[in-house]
């Protein structure tokens, strides 16, 4: 069950999370530009190697999975001196995105967005799970730390740059990690939106083809929306203090770099507000047509209704049960009242029709 920080004291290191790992992993990368290393610890014996990493000249990237065993992140904090603050922003999930610039280390919050098994422009099959995680990342001197909430990222990339030293990731120092780090959140981002693009225009060829649509497709694809306009909001306001000139621990070769990442949130944000838009519209035009075809079936059945309404009364008239009743004893009485009957039927329809009303 989550827990909720409701009615704790301030700097309570508490979960709010819903995943529930049974232990805390822990990966490692210490590297250069000649050498990696690569290790994964558990919750207890990673605490030796660690602050023999953190005295290295190598850059170090400590990437912490599994938030919900609180003891193993206050330790981390005790080795790297962590405001219990801090700590309690790495474990609170519903903490919004944010930067915080220190004489110690720069501190921020992200959302990492991604798709879980995406399956592009099938209009009937789920484009999968679109899971969202409270994401921390920390920059040191020579010191990348990420805290995320479970296993499974958008960092697949970034490890493989690493182990085969594809592009000069390995010749830069932590703030080119940090960097690289934030490129790939936006980009999965992106990634996403291509894949809900062809969703939603998907969804759009089956309305104009008068196909029903998917009200419960419809409105999960405005939710995914939602939340990444949520997630998008405060990254770019991040990204602004980090190009500042008050951002002493990005160097200005790499904030060239965040530029890009910034170009790229503001291309996430526009797909967002155009698919959000979209998707509005979808629903609008599905609703529409939905009245629409109510309408016209009410109209049929008033039309019948109408029709009946004279020939009911005829029925009740000469249905009445008079003794003396003219034309009951004429042979031809009932093909008299039949075609009655249909010509005024007939001479309604005629009615109606130069009337328009369908």
């Amino acid at each position: 069950m989550k827990r909720t920080k409701l009615n704790q004291p301030p700097e309570s290191v508490i979960y709010t999370g819903d995943f529930n790992n049974d232990k805390t992993i822990i990966e490692v990368f210490s590297y250069n530009k000649e050498s990696i290393k690569f290790k994964t610890y558990g919750d207890t014996d990673f605490k030796s190697d660690i602050m023999v990493m953190k005295d290295s000249s190598n850059i170090v990237w400590i990437n912490v999975i599994g938030l919900n065993v609180v003891e193993t992140i206050i330790k981390i904090g005790e080795i790297f001196g962590l405001s219990p603050l801090v700590l309690e922003d790495i474990v609170q999930v519903s903490q919004r995105s944010k930067v915080e610039l220190t004489d110690n280390y720069l501190f921020s919050i992200f959302k990492m967005i991604y798709c879980t098994d995406p399956r592009v422009g099938q209009p009937d099959k789920d484009i999968g799970e679109v899971l969202h995680e409270h994401l921390s990342i920390l920059l040191l001197k020579n010191i990348v730390i990420t805290f995320q909430e479970n296993v499974g990222d958008v960092f697949d990339d970034v490890r493989r740059r690493l182990k085969d030293n594809v592009g000069k990731i390995r010749t830069q120092g932590a703030d080119y990690l940090y960097y690289v780090l934030l490129d790939a959140l936006v980009d999965n981002q992106l990634e996403i939106l291509v894949t809900i693009g062809d969703e939603v225009d998907a969804h759009e060829q089956l309305t104009v083809e008068t196909t029903k649509v998917s009200m419960d497709r419809l409105f999960k694809l405005r939710k995914q929306l939602l939340l990444i306009r949520a997630a998008v909001i405060p990254f770019k306001d991040i990204m602004v203090e980090l190009q500042s000139e008050e951002s002493e621990w990005i160097s200005s070769e790499v904030k060239v770099y965040l530029s890009d990442v910034s170009d790229h949130i503001n291309h996430v944000n526009d797909l967002v507000v155009l698919y959000r838009e979209m998707v509005n519209n979808i629903y609008e035009i599905n609703m529409l047509t939905t009245g629409n075809k109510l309408n016209h079936i009410m109209t049929v059945l008033t039309i019948f209704t109408a029709l009946f309404i004279p020939l009911n009364f005829m029925t009740g008239f000469y249905g009445m049960n008079f003794t003396h009743f003219p034309g009951m004893k004429d042979p031809n009485a009932i093909p008299i009242f039949l075609s009655i009957s249909f010509i005024i039927v007939i001479s309604m329809i005629v009615f109606f029709k130069k009337k328009n009303w369908f």
